[in-house]
This record gives structure tokens, C-alpha cells and sequence, in this order.
């Protein structure tokens, strides 16, 4: 084989062969790893480490084989040479050396070199040996590439994860304009919508008080159906305010709130209903939570209101109040003998403006129970249901402890 002449080879399966350079000084070495390796890739050869530097520089080889001794630039300094190039540190280098010593190999090892032959070489052991850099060399190269492709789609994730939020800061600014919006409706409902609305339910009492017992009876029964339409549209009217607060988290930071007086304050505001409808209401001793008082208040209300109102005719309202620690939590509930749930309605229980009764049979917005869940949320809690239609409803309501414990 002529030195100057590289062997072309093609792999068995169709792939690029392998490229693969040998550098020697003795041509009898050259003819004699080309003829081992003649059919493991492609063999390009050179005498001599600046000449070598060159072709390797030119187009970096698969695999190198190098002879460790060779006069002007010798193995190692080539060797020096090549782990000092970013480009080219990962190139399999296979040292060539006649010399034998532990310590030799030792030190081309700690250069970078890949592995050894000795001389005289032996085919089975060049071709094993190369084989095995080879398919080494191979791995190396789908590690990286995989590394490549990592790296690409961690650029494209990242874009995606820019754009994003991107997005999710143009809707926070689209809520943020929506919310300013109801802030704003909040605000007109509180005064503007309020003062007709009352201008009307006292003129009508007026009609009712002054005129009253000169009306015909079918006068009289339209002025109550005013009368309660206004007190129909004055409540719904404090809850979707309510609800509208609550949706836009106004209110005062949290404090300690004894739920025993919470309790007190609204027995006594239910004062004339549990009189009018003799009902029987138990409180248990009850602990101090954290959060807002006004809401919680108006969370409990929403419920002992509920208790009170949805009973089926002739029994007499029993609404029963406990408590049980559960860590750091409080699950408080709320007991009643009412009509009950079915359970297929239940989904539908906290859904604003969801009525699962007609008003001509129970009055009420259909708001009470979504700022109840709303209310429990706020404070980091949750609000749950168990029913039996029929004989009454438990309403757990899960809440945070305060340091009143």
C-alpha cells in the first residue's frame, strides 16, 4: 500500500465509513495498520506530526492512530497539541509505541490518550482495539448530538415560555381593566342604583299607608307584590355588591375573630325570625379563627338564614352549631332539619345565580351560597355540603385557627 494513497472504504450498512488517519514515521508500520484496518473505514495516512497536524486541522478524522516516537514533532507533542484545541480535545487518539514501560503508557494516558498498541502490532488487537474507539467515538456523537437537540428545544421551550407570559401579562392587564370596571359598577350599585330603588319602595309605602283602606283589594294586593319586588331587588341588589367585593379581594387584613361572638351577634339579628318561626338553635363552645369579621359574619348569616328559610311547612326550624379542631383548622358546622338536597343538585348549589326552588315557594337571590364559598376561599378555607333530601343538610364549613385558640 503507497502511503500517499488513502484506502476508501464504505461501511456494511450504507453509512459514511469511518475516517480514520494513521500517522508513523516507518512506511513498514503504515502498510501494516492500513492493511488491519483496510476494512474498517476510510484510511488517510501521514509520516509525520506537522503534516498530520495539518490534515487533522483540515478535516478532523473519526479516529487517530499516532506513533509515539517520531523525529521533529513527536506523538506526544501532537497529542499536547490536539487536547488543547477546543474543536479537536474530543478526537479518539490511539498512541502507536514500541516502548513498553508502565509509566510511558501512564503518562500518555494522563495527556488524553484513548489507548495503546504496541509494537510489533498484531491485526486481531489493532482491529479490536479500534472497533472498540470506534463505537465509542459513535456514542460520543449521538450524546452530543442528543445535547444539541436538548439545548434546541430548552431555546424553543423558552421562547414558548416568553411568549407565554407574554400572554398571561396582557390578560392580567385585560383583568385588571375588568376589574376596574366592576369596582366601578360596585360603586354605582352602592349609591346611584340604591337611591331610586328606595325612592320607590317608600313611595309605595306611602301609597299603602295614606290610601291603603280605601283601595280595592286587587290595589292593595299589587302594592304588596311592589313591596316585596322591592325587597327582592334590594337584597339581590346588597349581594351582587357583596359578591363583586369579594370577586375583587377588598377588605382589611386578617385578625383573630371569636367565632362565640360572631354567633352571639347573629342570634341576636336573627332574633325575630327565630322567634316568628320558634325555631331551635344549639351552640357549642366555638374557637377563634383567623380572618375578617364583617365577612365571616355574613358567611355564617348566609347559612343560619338558609336553615331558617328552606323548611318544609308545619316543622319547626332546629339549626345546630359545633366545632372540631383538625390540626391547624377548624371545621365548623352547621346542622339543619330542612328540605334537603338532592345530590344531583348539589353542583349547582354554589353556582351564582342558581336556584334550585321557585321564589313563588322560597325567596332569595341565588347569590347567598356562592359568597359563602367565596367567603371560606378568601380566608384559605373550604365549604362542603352533605344531604339527605328530605331530612336537613350539614354544611362544613373549613376554616384557619387563630393564635386565640
Amino acid at each position: 500500500m503507497n502511503p500517499a494513497e488513502p484506502a476508501k472504504n464504505a461501511s456494511h450498512d450504507g453509512a459514511p465509513a469511518p475516517d480514520i488517519l494513521i500517522v508513523d514515521d516507518d512506511p513498514g508500520m503504515i502498510r501494516a495498520l492500513g492493511k488491519a484496518l483496510r476494512d474498517l473505514g476510510h484510511l488517510r495516512f501521514s509520516t509525520n506530526g506537522a503534516d498530520a497536524l495539518r490534515l487533522i486541522n483540515d478535516s478532523p478524522p473519526d479516529l487517530l492512530l499516532l506513533d509515539a516516537q517520531m523525529p521533529g514533532l513527536n506523538g506526544f507533542e501532537v497529542l499536547e497539541t490536539l487536547k488543547a484545541s477546543p474543536a479537536l480535545a474530543d478526537l479518539p487518539v490511539i498512541m502507536v509505541t514500541s516502548l513498553t514501560d508502565d509509566g510511558f503508557e501512564q503518562a500518555g494516558l494522563e495527556k488524553g490518550a484513548a489507548d495503546f498498541i504496541a509494537k510489533p502490532v498484531r491485526p486481531a488487537i489493532v482491529q479490536a482495539r479500534v472497533r472498540t474507539q470506534l463505537r465509542l467515538k459513535q456514542a460520543n456523537d449521538v450524546l452530543r448530538q442528543s445535547s444539541v437537540t436538548d439545548r434546541q428545544n430548552l431555546a424553543v421551550a423558552l421562547r414558548d415560555l416568553q411568549q407565554s407570559h407574554r400572554e398571561l401579562l396582557r390578560t392580567a392587564d385585560e383583568l385588571r381593566v375588568a376589574n376596574e370596571s366592576l369596582l366601578q359598577f360596585v360603586r354605582i350599585a352602592s349609591h346611584d342604583l340604591r337611591e331610586p330603588l328606595n325612592t320607590i319602595a317608600q313611595f309605595v309605602g306611602l301609597v299603602e299607608e295614606d290610601h291603603g283602606p280605601v283601595l280595592p283589594e286587587e290595589a292593595r294586593h299589587f302594592l304588596r307584590l311592589a313591596t316585596r319586588a322591592g325587597a327582592r331587588m334590594r337584597t339581590l341588589l346588597d349581594d351582587v355588591v357583596r359578591y363583586a367585593r369579594l370577586q375583587n379581594a377588598e377588605g382589611d387584613p386578617p385578625a383573630a375573630i371569636a367565632l362565640d361572638r360572631t354567633m352571639a351577634e347573629l342570634r341576636d339579628a336573627l332574633a325575630a325570625r327565630l322567634a316568628a318561626t320558634g325555631a331551635r338553635l344549639d351552640l357549642t363552645p366555638l374557637p377563634v379563627v383567623t380572618g375578617h369579621a364583617s365577612l365571616l359574619s355574613l358567611l355564617f348569616q348566609n347559612l343560619l338564614s338558609n336553615a331558617l328559610k328552606f323548611v318544609p311547612p308545619g316543622r319547626v326550624p332546629h339549626v345546630r352549631i359545633d366545632a372540631h379542631m383538625h390540626g391547624d383548622w377548624v371545621l365548623v358546622r352547621v346542622a339543619d332539619n330542612g328540605i334537603g338536597i338532592d345530590p344531583r343538585h348539589i353542583d349547582r348549589l354554589f353556582q351564582p345565580f342558581q336556584r334550585l326552588h321557585l321564589r313563588s315557594e322560597f325567596e332569595g337571590s341565588g347569590l347567598g351560597l356562592t359568597i359563602s364559598r367565596q367567603i371560606a376561599e378568601a380566608h384559605g378555607g373550604s365549604i362542603e355540603v352533605d344531604s339527605v333530601p328530605g331530612e336537613g343538610s350539614v354544611f362544613t364549613v373549613r376554616l384557619p385557627l387563630g393564635a386565640g385558640r
